[in-house]
């Protein structure tokens, strides 16, 4: 897994997640302003416009659940390193 060297650092975990997160609002940007600007692309039908729209939205909010799961995980690890101490 790409995050499996991280897991013992969760310092360099969180800019991972941060940046998960920043992309799925961008891709949530994207499908909300998707309708005016999709009738640019040629000879979509509405139910590909649809499908669009509802994949950007998906792709969006799994990308920022994965991201806050990974900060919450990275946090927790970084308060239970320091209770170590």
């Amino acid at each position: 897994m790409i995050l499996g060297k991280f897991k013992n650092s969760p310092e360099k975990t969180i800019p991972v997640a941060m940046a998960l997160i920043v992309v799925g609002l961008s891709i949530l940007a994207i499908g909300i302003a998707w309708p005016h600007f999709s009738p640019s692309v040629p000879h979509l039908g509405t139910d590909w416009n649809d499908f669009a729209r509802g994949f950007l939205f998906g792709l969006a909010i799994a990308m920022e659940v994965s991201g806050v799961v990974i900060a919450a995980t990275a946090a927790a690890s970084a308060s239970k390193k320091r209770n170590h101490l």
